[in-house]
This record gives C-alpha cells, structure tokens and sequence, in this order.
C-alpha cells in the first residue's frame, strides 16, 4: 500500500505527500519491495533535484525582470527639488 501511494505521490510530484510519506516509512517484508522502495526513492531525488533547478531558474529570471524594470523607471521627483 506504501509503495502505491509512493508512485501515485511520485508520477503527481506531489512533494508534500513524498515528504509525509518518507516520514512514515514502512519496514519492508520481501527483498522486492526494498528494491522497489529504492528505486522509488532514487528518481524521487532526481524529481526533487530537477524541480530544485527549475525553481531557481524561474527564480532568476523574476529577479532580472525585477531589474529591468526598475531600470527603466524614471527617477521620482525628490522633495526637495524646489522651483521659483
């Protein structure tokens, strides 16, 4: 039952439902499902890694865009630019 919602939470990159079901860890009967279990948990890291990245990519590309529009603002009035 643990590995199939494993899978389920796996092929939905669900990482909130990983994360609370890598805290309930099962102890596994049979060589198989420790195999399993192991093969699960490698592409989990990978998954993990690769949204890792492309957050941090998303993430940089905000703080460009950010900059380049701060760039092309004008500069505000200061208060203390007094006309007569």
């Amino acid at each position: 039952m643990w590995l199939t919602k494993f899978k389920t939470a796996l092929i939905l990159e669900d990482f909130d439902s990983i994360s609370g079901l890598l805290d309930e860890m099962p102890q596994f009967e049979t060589l198989q499902q420790m195999e399993e279990a192991s093969y699960l948990l490698a592409q989990t890291k990978t998954s993990v890694e690769k949204h890792k990245s492309q957050t941090a990519h998303v993430l940089q590309q905000l703080k460009n865009n950010l900059n380049f529009l701060k760039s092309t603002q004008t500069e505000p009035p200061s208060s203390l630019n007094l006309k007569f």
